[in-house]
């Protein structure tokens, strides 16, 4: 809730959050501003989609009022909108996503860090998974 910031009828916010230190996103938006936005929210079958066309924003006042714990994005884009409408929820209630049943169990899929290990030579599986639980507990924002 609340990552995207309406800021009028045909505008919204979205910040650049810490993430992966890449900024494939931002680049890809300079290059070819139009972008598609599609909402989900865990539970409701309909979605929202949003196509528009972005721009890179810098401006601390800007984003001042998407801090999170204190912190304020570096960038964000600012986004356009050209349309906005819902979807139907059939694909949403085949693909059974917000059943719990349908969640895959911890342990069958490989973690994040043996994956990278397995393609990078002389990483070290368990110390990048733990780094990453770090990451994830103090670095969110």
């Amino acid at each position: 809730p609340g990552f995207v910031l309406v800021l009028d009828e045909r505008t919204l916010l979205l910040p650049d959050r810490r993430g992966n230190n890449r900024c494939d996103s931002l680049s890809n938006a300079l290059e070819n501003p139009k972008v598609g936005l599609l909402f989900m929210v865990p539970g409701i079958i309909e979605s929202l989609r949003v196509n528009g066309t972005a721009r890179v924003t810098v401006d601390p006042e800007i984003l001042a009022p998407t801090a999170v714990d204190g912190s304020v994005p570096k960038s964000g884009m600012l986004i356009a909108v050209d349309e906005a409408f819902f979807h139907c929820g059939k694909a949403l209630l085949r693909s059974k996503l917000w059943e719990a049943e349908s969640r895959v169990a911890p342990g069958a899929f490989p973690t994040l860090g043996r994956v990278l290990a397995d393609q990078i030579r002389g990483l070290d599986a368990e110390g990048t998974d733990t780094d990453l639980a770090e990451a994830y507990r103090k670095r969110l924002y």
